[in-house]
């Protein structure tokens, strides 16, 4: 073998042997974190799975409509002479709103009460004639139709005058005015004068699909179903009611039936025409087993939680029933008592050992709600 190449080998050993000694520091150190990887604990947040009552609930968007909204309308005609409230005001019942001009129903009225009198008198002077045959009968049954059609024209008169004193026939919130004072008004005119909408209390309209018919009517016929309104992204507490009205028909086009419930208002922080959240609470589930929402976890054989046993990460398989606010009702899987693991880190995988931090299972958020 030549000079060179018994160099050219002995480089090639050297390069072989330097090959060799990185691929064992990757393994080593490979290894090495292998093993600090599965000796050190993975700290966890968890809790202990509960058992509490549970609302068993139903959710829906409603439209917030008043239980009695009145179109004020003149009854009789003439010019709009005073208005006595600002469009957008609160009134009272019996409260003064329009006074029509009354100047031409007083001056009817003063009328009709001379035409009653003197038919009255008429019909007085002629009861004796007509009892001796002085007059004849059908005279005097003249003259007693004539007082009689007097008085009714006399009442119209008094009615027509009491019209011209429009007041409010509820409590409620006025809308915008159509006609000024000044103006002239007439019984036929096609646009009200204002619109009162009752506030205090106030309907919610909403629709469930109709396979929770029964349920809503078997609780219905128990008890009062409490109803709670948010705003309609599921945010705040715009009060709570009770429900007063299930249709009698299913809206086939989508497949749902409505419901009403009313709500006391109290603040009338609820609109007409607004859209709202809607939570039915249709009962109170006893003994319901609940883990915080951020415990479940979902694989492609469905819904899962960590427990910790022997302060080992191990899979559970659940079944939850439904999920109310930051709280999840487990249906199967879970007895109560076990530890579950609240919050999964990515670094988190089955069997692996676990350093448990106990937290506490929050509150149903749809039960904090006060009424207002």
């Amino acid at each position: 073998m030549s000079k060179k190449a018994r160099i050219l080998a002995v480089g090639g050993l050297i390069v072989a042997i330097l090959i060799v000694l990185v691929a064992w520091r990757v393994i080593s150190n490979s290894h090495a974190g292998r093993g600090k990887f599965t000796d050190s604990p993975l700290p966890v947040d968890t809790t202990i799975v509960v058992r509490k009552s549970m609302p068993v609930q139903l959710q829906a968007v409603g439209q917030v409509q008043s239980e009695h909204t009145v179109n004020i309308q003149p009854q009789v005609g003439g010019v709009l002479k005073q208005v006595f409230f600002t469009e957008g005001q609160y009134v009272r019942k019996g409260q003064r709103l329009f006074l029509i001009d009354p100047a031409p129903y007083e001056t009817a009225l003063a009328s009709a009460r001379a035409a009653n009198l003197t038919a009255r008198a008429q019909a007085d002077r002629e009861a004796p004639l007509a009892a001796k045959d002085y007059i004849s009968p059908q005279d005097y049954q003249s003259a007693l139709s004539a007082a009689a059609q007097t008085q009714a024209a006399l009442q119209q008169a008094e009615i027509n005058l009491s019209y011209t004193n429009i007041v409010s026939p509820i409590d409620g919130l006025t809308g915008n005015l159509v006609v000024k004072a000044g103006n002239v008004v007439s019984p036929g005119a096609s646009a009200p004068l204002v619109t009162i909408n009752q506030m205090k209390p106030i309907l919610v309209q909403f629709n469930v699909p109709q396979n929770f018919l029964p349920q809503v009517r078997q609780y219905d016929a128990q008890h009062s179903i409490r109803v709670f309104i948010t705003h309609e992204d599921g945010s705040g507490n715009l009060g709570q009611g009770k429900l007063v009205f299930i249709d009698n028909t299913i809206n086939t086009s989508t497949g749902t039936v409505m419901l009403k419930a009313e709500v006391a208002n109290k603040n009338v922080q609820l609109w007409p025409g607004q859209y709202v959240g809607v939570t039915v609470q249709l009962t109170l589930q006893p003994n319901a087993v609940v883990v915080p929402s951020t415990a479940i976890q979902s694989s492609e054989q469905g819904n899962f939680v960590y427990t910790v046993v022997k302060d080992t990460a191990v899979v559970q398989p659940v079944t939850v029933n439904r999920q109310i606010g930051d709280l999840a009702v487990i249906s199967s899987g879970l007895n109560g008592g076990e530890r579950v693991i609240t919050r999964v880190s990515r670094n988190l995988r089955p069997d692996m050992k676990v350093t448990p931090n106990t937290t506490r299972v929050p509150a149903a958020g749809t039960l904090s709600m006060a009424t207002p």
